[in-house]
């Protein structure tokens, strides 16, 4: 599959529509473990900084034992994130979502800590990487998109694999805010979990599906729920099933603003996609910070849409979200410096754009 890329290179924003962009897919799990996992890691490492979107999921019966995943970021600044219980009904089940820069040459690990020796757990790590260049490896990548209502269907079935297998749900609702949430349901291996899907309020989720078993979309009278199911089966070279635009300024020290930079433009038709945005200053001493916009017709109050804004303590900003993008309409994004003037010489930073089209 060709895919537009953006390279952004000099001061005076030439764009050059290059190359294929490439994804390429992450898999690792840990079955039936009853004692903690010492730090071990989930890929090779990248030769230049990378982005990435990593998902862990852990089915469990005891909600004790925490996972931990640790990267090193592009200013070689040892991060983490620990796992967080999830919000929905049924079973006790943990999960992290990190969209995340990694220094070249660096590996991320993944590891556990709690309840050791008391609980057996099942850790599954999945993730996707994007590049600006290089050979498509979204062989075992698919997906399942859609929804709801149908026909005056409300809740319907829409993935039910034969074995037991990883994806991550993205899905968002449309329509009245009243006291009937929208919500999926899923079982894995240890019973069954949900999860809401407010109008206003898009979801990003690991989910672990069990074989032989369904997850199903629930929508009410007045809303619509739109659904994409990315499904990680054994990694492989090829191409996929999803498009992809990427820009990024790197090592950038001017602000573009006021002009906007165009990622991509969606057909007739308007492009749901899994936007997925960070920046990050260099650590430095001054006060100015750093501000991401990312701007798209048909804006709603998602996450993606406020401005991620990165300071001299060189902590990175981050972003995840689907968007639906009206119709021949453009996504553009634009830098800034704040406080001050907005244009004009900044601190040194990086930004990466990426756009996953389903």
């Amino acid at each position: 599959m060709k895919h537009r890329v953006l390279s952004l290179t000099s001061f005076l924003l030439a764009i050059c529509v290059s190359a294929s962009a490439s994804l390429t897919e992450i898999r690792k799990n840990f079955f039936d473990r009853t004692t903690n996992l010492n730090a071990t890691t989930i890929m090779t490492a990248p030769t230049g900084d990378a982005s990435y979107l990593i998902s862990v999921y852990e089915s469990t019966a005891s909600c004790a034992v925490v996972p931990i995943l640790r990267w090193t970021d592009e200013n070689g600044v040892a991060r983490s994130q620990p796992g967080i219980v999830g919000p929905g009904g049924g079973n006790c089940y943990l999960s992290i979502l990190a969209n995340i820069r990694i220094l070249a040459k660096s590996k991320p690990t993944i590891e556990t800590g709690g309840d050791d020796n008391h609980s057996t757990y099942s850790l599954y790590v999945s993730g996707l990487g994007f590049w600006l260049t290089g050979a498509q490896r979204q062989g075992g990548l698919s997906k399942v998109t859609g929804s709801l209502p149908t026909d005056l269907v409300y809740a319907a079935p829409v993935y039910e694999p034969a074995d037991s297998g990883s994806a991550l749900l993205v899905a968002y609702s449309t329509g009245f805010a009243g006291k009937d949430v929208p919500y999926v349901n899923w079982t894995d291996e240890y019973g069954n979990n949900s999860l809401p899907v407010p109008v206003g309020a898009p979801l990003v989720a690991p989910v672990r599906i069990a074989g032989g078993t369904k997850l199903w979309i629930h929508t009410y009278p007045g809303d619509t729920t739109w659904y994409a199911l990315i499904a990680f089966g054994e990694p492989a070279k090829g191409t996929g099933p999803f498009g992809d635009n990427e820009a990024d300024l790197l090592d950038w020290s001017n602000a573009t603003y006021p002009s906007w930079q165009t990622l991509f433009t969606a057909g007739a038709a308007g492009a749901n996609v899994l936007l997925l945005s960070s920046i990050a200053e260099s650590a430095n001493d001054g006060s100015i910070s750093e501000g991401l916009q990312v701007y798209w017709t048909n804006q709603t109050a998602v996450p993606c849409a406020a401005a991620l804004t990165a300071g001299p303590s060189g902590i990175p900003a981050s972003c995840v979200s689907p968007i639906f993008v009206g119709s021949n309409s453009p996504l553009e994004f634009r830098t800034y410096n704040a406080p001050g003037n907005p244009w004009g010489p900044s601190p040194t930073y990086s930004v990466e754009v990426n756009a996953l089209q389903f």
